[in-house]
C-alpha cells in the first residue's frame, strides 16, 4: 500500500449505535460518498474499516462503520484520523493542494526569516488560513511574558508568494501587522 493521507479526524462518538462526529479534512465531504472503506492508525498499524454510511452535520460528517454498533466500542476511536491511500485522491489544479500537503510545511517570509510551520488550516468561507506555529516559541511565564505562539496566515495571493512541496516550505510576504 503507499501512503497514507488523512481527510478527517474523529472528534466523538454520535448517539448510541456506533456513529462518530468527524470533522472532514478534504476537499468535499461527498468524497466520503466514492469510498467503501476507510484507515485508522491503531498502535502505528493501519487498520481497515468498512463505511456504512454517512451523512453531512453542519460543518461535520457523522459515519458509522460496520464494525461497530454501540458508543462504547467507537469511544476509543475519538481523536484518530481517517485515512485513505494517496493514490485515491483525485489530482488537483495547478496551485491548489490538500491539506495534507500544506500542513506540516515550514512558513519563511522573502527575506528568509523562519516564521513557523503550519500546524493546522481554518476554512473561513473566503480563503483558507494557515495556522503556523511559530519557530522557538518560548515557553512558561505569563501571557504577557511570552512571544505569540502561532500567526494566522491567510492563503491570499497577496500574501503567499510561493508553495514548494519538494523544499517543504512556504515563503510569504507579510502584510503590515500580520506578524505583530
Amino acid at each position: 500500500m503507499s501512503s497514507l493521507i488523512t481527510i478527517g479526524r474523529i472528534i466523538k462518538p454520535h448517539g448510541l449505535t456506533g456513529e462518530l462526529t468527524v470533522r472532514p479534512l478534504t476537499y468535499s465531504v461527498e468524497r466520503f460518498n466514492l469510498l467503501k472503506k476507510i484507515y485508522i492508525l491503531k498502535h502505528n498499524i493501519p487498520v481497515e474499516i468498512h463505511i456504512e454510511y454517512f451523512t453531512p452535520h453542519g460543518k461535520n460528517i457523522i459515519i458509522k462503520f460496520t464494525e461497530f454498533n454501540d458508543r462504547d466500542a467507537v469511544n476509543t476511536l475519538k481523536g484518530l484520523d481517517l485515512l485513505i491511500p494517496a493514490e485515491e485522491s483525485p489530482p488537483l489544479e495547478e496551485g491548489e493542494y490538500y491539506f495534507y500537503q500544506i500542513i506540516g510545511l515550514e512558513v519563511f517570509t522573502t527575506d528568509g526569516s523562519l516564521i513557523g510551520r503550519v500546524t493546522d488550516i481554518i476554512e473561513t468561507g473566503s480563503n483558507d488560513v494557515y495556522v503556523v506555529k511559530k519557530a522557538g516559541q518560548k515557553t512558561g511565564g505569563s501571557p504577557s511574558d511570552r512571544d505569540i505562539s502561532e500567526y494566522l496566515i491567510p492563503a491570499i495571493e497577496e500574501v503567499i508568494r510561493e508553495i514548494d512541496l519538494k523544499k517543504n516550505r512556504i515563503i510569504i510576504e507579510p502584510v503590515e501587522g500580520l506578524l505583530e
